[in-house]
C-alpha cells in the first residue's frame, strides 16, 4: 500500500531554504516568489494530520483483497487522483502484456501467513 498524504501542517512549512546571495536572487524577477507562493497555498489549505492516522487505521482494518494500492489523503488533491488513475491503467496494461495480471491480482480472504 502507498499512503500519499497531501498538505498537512508540519515543521517543513516555513523552512524554505533561501539563497545566501540576495543580490542574485533579486535578479530572478517573479520567479523568486514561487517558494513563498507555494508555501502560502499549502498552508492555507492544510488539513488535520489526524486524517492520515485515521486512514492508516482504516487500511489496516480493510480485509485482504479489498485494499487499494494507493491512498491519497488530503483536503485538496491537486490532480493526484487523476495521476493515480492513469498509473493504475498503465500498470494494468503492463501486467497484462507480460501475462502477469492474474498472478499479481489481490485475492479476497486471509492474508498470506495469517492464522
Amino acid at each position: 500500500m502507498i499512503v500519499q498524504p497531501g498538505q498537512y501542517e508540519t515543521p517543513v512549512f516555513g523552512n524554505t531554504v533561501k539563497a545566501a546571495d540576495e543580490a542574485r536572487t533579486n535578479t530572478y524577477g517573479a520567479v523568486k516568489e514561487i517558494p513563498a507562493k507555494i508555501n502560502a497555498a499549502l498552508s492555507s489549505t492544510a488539513g488535520n494530520a489526524q486524517d492520515v492516522a485515521d486512514t492508516v487505521l482504516r487500511i489496516i482494518e480493510t480485509p485482504a483483497g479489498e485494499k487499494q494500492l494507493r491512498y491519497f489523503i488530503g483536503p485538496q488533491d491537486f490532480g493526484v487522483g487523476e495521476i493515480n488513475a492513469l498509473s493504475k491503467r498503465v500498470q494494468t496494461s503492463v501486467l497484462e502484456a507480460f501475462g502477469l495480471a492474474a498472478d499479481t491480482k489481490f485475492l479476497k480472504g486471509k492474508a498470506v501467513g495469517s492464522a
